[in-house]
Order: C-alpha cells, then sequence, then structure tokens
C-alpha cells in the first residue's frame, strides 16, 4: 500500500470508534459520526481537493470516489440530502428494458447509444446491489402477454437482455434467466391480472433516499465532509479566472462563508445550468427537465416479490407496477417541464392516466382504486441536450461531464443505476485537473451497513432476541441502516421516552428521530417524514398523524425558540397542504 492510502484508510480508521460485542457468533460495531456542526466546523478549517455542489445521488457518488483515491472533499447541498429527483425514482436498480426494445424498432435513430446505455446500466446493476446488500434485492418482473406472438416476442427480447448481462458482466450480484409462465402462477400473485400468460425477467430494486444517506456516511466515515441547507451563492476565482473556491451560505445558522478548494464539481442534476451560468453566462443552456409522477397502492392490488411491467399503455407509454415497503409503486410519466420547480406536484391528468392504464390492465373498480390511493409523488429527471431534440423521447439518456475554462466539472444527465460509474468517471476529470495520479484503493467499496458482511437472517434473529423485537421492526432496522442498526437501536433503548411509537402501524420511534437528528443531519420534519423515514411515501395520511409529534421532537432536540416555531409552521403550511389529495 503507498503512502497516501496509507494516510487515508489510516484515518478513516480513526474515525470510527469501534466496540465489539459478543452475542452469539455476531459482532456489532458502534460508528463514530460526526454531527452536522463538526462537518461545517471541518469547512472553516480546511482546502478541499474537491467541492461537490450537490447532495444526491451524483454528488453523494462522487463523494464516495473521492475518497476511493485519497482525495478530500466536501458535498455542499442547499436544501435536504435527495431531496429532489433522487428520492423520487421508481425505485429500480435496471439495464432499461425500454431502451433494448427501442433498439430493434426500425423507426430508431440512436441505436448505438441505446445498445451502449443498456450494456453500462447491466454491468453497473450488479455492482450495485453488490456495494449495499442492505438497502438493495433482485426481484421478478412480468411481462403480461395476450397472445403468442408477444409471448415469443417478449421472450426473446428478455434473453437478449440476459445475454447483454452475461457478457458484459465482471463480477458482482448474479441474476435469474428469463422464464415464461402460466395462468394459474400469475394469478398467485396477481390476482386481478387479466393475461393468460406472460414472461419474467429480473432485475434489481432499493430505497433510494437510504442510499444516497449510505453513501454520505460511508463517506464521512471515510474522512469526507458534507452540510444539508449550505447554498452556493458564488464562486471563487483566482488571477487566472480558476475556480478556487465557493461562497456559501448556511441556510440553518444563517452565516455566509468562504470554502477553499481546487476545484468544484456541479452534480445538482435538474439545476446544473444554474451553476454553470453563475460559471459563465454566456453558456448555452443543456439540461431539459422531465417530471415523472408515481402513486402509491396498497399490496393487494399487487404482488409482494414480483413487479409487473406494461410494456405499451393505449397511448404507448411504458408502466411499471413494483413492489415496495409493504405496498405498490406504479409509475412512472415523462412530462415536459419548461419552469420546473424544486418539489412539483402529480397533475390531475397524469393522476388520472396512471389509474386508467393501471385499471385497463387490472379487473378492479376505478372508484375504490382511486380511493385506495395512499401517496403521490412527482420527481424532476435531467435529460442533456445533445442536438435539436423535438421531444423528451429524442433527448439523451446518457451522461455527460463537462470541464468549463474555469475549472467547473459539470456532470449532466444519467440515472440512479450508474451513479457509482459517474462518479469515478467524474473523479478522473478531477485529478487530470489538478494533477493528481492516485489510484483508486479499493476496486468496489463496499457501504458502511455492509462492513461486518453479515448474515441477514441469522442477523434478524440476534436482533429479534436482544432487542425483544417484532421479526418485521428487526427486518426493518437491517433492511434500513445494515449492521448500523445496532446504534439507532442502542439510542432508542437508553431511555423509555426514546421507545415511543409514532404511529401504530410503522416502526418508527422517538429514538430513531433522534439519531437522524443527530448523525444524519435531519433539520426539518420533511427530512425525516420523507427521506430519513419513507412514510411520506407510503402513506400520506399517515404524515397528519405524526408530523405534530415529529416537529416537537425535533424543536426540543435542536432547541428551537417559540419565535422560531411559529415562524417555521407558517413556512411549511404550504408544502404540508400540497400532500392533501
Amino acid at each position: 500500500m503507498n503512502k497516501v492510502a496509507f494516510v487515508t484508510v489510516a484515518s478513516f480508521l480513526t474515525q470510527r470508534k469501534i466496540q465489539l460485542q459478543s452475542a452469539g457468533d455476531s459482532q456489532h460495531i458502534y460508528y463514530k459520526l460526526k454531527s452536522r456542526e463538526e462537518h461545517l466546523a471541518d469547512a472553516l478549517q480546511n482546502e478541499y481537493d474537491v467541492i461537490i455542489v450537490g447532495g444526491g445521488a451524483t454528488g453523494a457518488g462522487v463523494s464516495l470516489a473521492c475518497a476511493n483515491r485519497g482525495l478530500k472533499s466536501i458535498v455542499l447541498e442547499s436544501k435536504d440530502y435527495a431531496s429532489g429527483a433522487s428520492s423520487k425514482s421508481t425505485k429500480l436498480v435496471h439495464g432499461g428494458v425500454r431502451y433494448m426494445q427501442q433498439i430493434f424498432q426500425l423507426s430508431e435513430k440512436n441505436r448505438m447509444e441505446k445498445w451502449e446505455l443498456v450494456a453500462e446500466s447491466l454491468r453497473e446493476r450488479s455492482n450495485f446491489l453488490s456495494m449495499c446488500s442492505y438497502l438493495t434485492q433482485d426481484f421478478p418482473t412480468l411481462i403480461p402477454c395476450t397472445n403468442l406472438f408477444d409471448l415469443g416476442y417478449y421472450y426473446f427480447g428478455s434473453l437478449i437482455y440476459h445475454c447483454v448481462y452475461l457478457y458484459y458482466q465482471t463480477g458482482g450480484h448474479t441474476f435469474k434467466p428469463p422464464r415464461i409462465v402460466g395462468k394459474e402462477e400469475i394469478q398467485q400473485h396477481f390476482k386481478y391480472a387479466k393475461c393468460n400468460y406472460g414472461v419474467i425477467y429480473y432485475d434489481g430494486q432499493f430505497n433510494d433516499a437510504r442510499m444516497v444517506q449510505e453513501l454520505l456516511v460511508t463517506s464521512s466515515l471515510k474522512g469526507q465532509n458534507m452540510a444539508n441547507y449550505v447554498e452556493v451563492k458564488g464562486l471563487l476565482k483566482n488571477e487566472q479566472n480558476k475556480i478556487v473556491g465557493v461562497q456559501a451560505f448556511d441556510k440553518i445558522g444563517q452565516k455566509q462563508f468562504q470554502i477553499k478548494g481546487k476545484c468544484v464539481v456541479n452534480a445538482t442534476g435538474g439545476w446544473a445550468d444554474n451553476l454553470r451560468l453563475m460559471d459563465d453566462p454566456t453558456v448555452s443552456k443543456r439540461i431539459v427537465s422531465v417530471a415523472g409522477s408515481h402513486l402509491t397502492m396498497p399490496q393487494k392490488y399487487g404482488s409482494r416479490h414480483w413487479g409487473y411491467l406494461i410494456p405499451k399503455t393505449n397511448d404507448g407509454r411504458v408502466l411499471y407496477m413494483v413492489p415496495w415497503q409493504g405496498n405498490m409503486i406504479m409509475g412512472t410519466t415523462e412530462r415536459k417541464l419548461e419552469n420546473p420547480t424544486h418539489d412539483p406536484t402529480v397533475s390531475h391528468e397524469e393522476y388520472m392516466w396512471l389509474l386508467k392504464s393501471f385499471c385497463d390492465e387490472f379487473a378492479v373498480d376505478a372508484s375504490e382504486a382511486a380511493r385506495d390511493v395512499k401517496s403521490k409523488w412527482c420527481g424532476v429527471r435531467p435529460l442533456v441536450y445533445s442536438s435539436n431534440a423535438l421531444s423528451t423521447k429524442e433527448v439523451s439518456r446518457t451522461h455527460e461531464i463537462e470541464v468549463s475554462k474555469s475549472g467547473l466539472i459539470s456532470v449532466m444527465g444519467g440515472k440512479w443505476t450508474i451513479f457509482r460509474l459517474m462518479g469515478e468517471q467524474t473523479v478522473d476529470k478531477v485529478q487530470e485537473l489538478i494533477g493528481n495520479k492516485q489510484k483508486r484503493i479499493e476496486n468496489l467499496p463496499k457501504l458502511v451497513g455492509d462492513w461486518t458482511q453479515f448474515d441477514h437472517r441469522k442477523e434478524i434473529q440476534i436482533m429479534m432476541k436482544m432487542f425483544d423485537l417484532p421479526q418485521s421492526y428487526a427486518a426493518y432496522f437491517l433492511t434500513t441502516y445494515g449492521d448500523r442498526a445496532y446504534d439507532v437501536l442502542k439510542l432508542i433503548y437508553e431511555n423509555p421516552e426514546n421507545k415511543e411509537s409514532l404511529h401504530p402501524q410503522f416502526p418508527h420511534t422517538v429514538g430513531e428521530i433522534l439519531y437522524q437528528i443527530r448523525y444524519e443531519q435531519a433539520r426539518k420534519p420533511e427530512d425525516i417524514l420523507f427521506r430519513r423515514t419513507r412514510l411520506g411515501f407510503l402513506d400520506q395520511n399517515a404524515i397528519f398523524t405524526v408530523y405534530e409529534k415529529v416537529f416537537q421532537i425535533m424543536a426540543k432536540e435542536l432547541k428551537w425558540s417559540d419565535k422560531f416555531q411559529q415562524q417555521f409552521l407558517k413556512e411549511n403550511f404550504e408544502y404540508i397542504r400540497k400532500l392533501e389529495f
């Protein structure tokens, strides 16, 4: 190991406090994590190799890649981590079945681009699941067929999809080949399905907002810094017009300060053009913002284990129905936004289209299905203009890394599945820019919750016995935090008040919320309700039950004044009102 790598690993080991406790054959590691205030204190003292603007999937991936090259970085997020599109995905880790289908269409103009996109995504799909076993899983997806021609067509397409994965696979998680299923097996999973047969293929699934959190926690333990609610107000440049830092504003502490760095990475997703224009007002805009809407339905309409893909709705679109967290997610739409906002709402037209497409496919009562919708949300996906595209279908789905004359590195486009690759390629550009040749410390770094390589089933049994938990609660903590679950449970059980439940139908407690405030930088109730927990995506009516309690916990822990509480509630009234159906 060279000197830089040794120093990096040594620093990482001293960053965490390790206490080993024996419980049967299990060893539990308790991690010492920095608070938001400690990260900001570091920012005032350090000069960074990389300042990363944007705390979503892309920014978190760049941060981990920096740690893996021995570079010092800080992530600055103007709102909360993953508060944009990174928490509002369809929760899929996939190669893109619809892109594979488009490759074989005679009218397709960008066949090679789509092929490369599928191959790249399928390779990264295995890496993704290998990095973080506790937040991910593979799962079968059904493509329904109404005739033998469609059955052969989709089976052949799924087989090619699998063969491409096998050809480009470089290790990591393995996926099963596709297979044909009949009506009896389909009815066991989708009792309302109308189809007589179909094709099963395999893809991956994950918890998106929690993935960002685990990436950042892992990077923090490896010596990186990060702070949410810090807005970049300007770029600092030297006499040669090269970027040497940023002017930042802490929205929580209401303080302005400078952070010095050798280069700045623009990982702001749908708002990448804003930072590009801040750097150079003469550049052309490159980002096309597309809204993708989803609905959450009760599990009774779908399967606990299978997904369902409608490859072509009545108007020619693709629609997924995916089991997630005990419910079923339905999406996504694609609507071009002329003036995107950070938190767009599901339009009435999209809402009705999703319900109609669902009812066209399944033998269900439309009015009952509408009453059963538990949650709705919409995210903004950034696509990159590569030509004068006439519609969003013609805009490139690939990612692009641009380096400006002043040294601003902008990462644009891409998707969740390839976040790791985007991070590594961005750091390649960083190293070229700053003259650093440090090689990767690990080929495929594991995320913090997987560091002990625990056995899931065995660990659940240990948690149930150790903390007297129901199996569903033990599974929740393990599949949310990995082996960090012991840190959370330790805080919950150190005080009887911390055991208090927030909602009878969910495993969340006062102690878990305190952990998220202290060690995961949650600073507003929506940070907890939508991103640290996923309550807002699962059951928006439950939010109105627990919001006041979460607010009170935060007010006490963060020592909010009465005046601040009144002002905060007034500012957040409109945000909460938008959640109502």
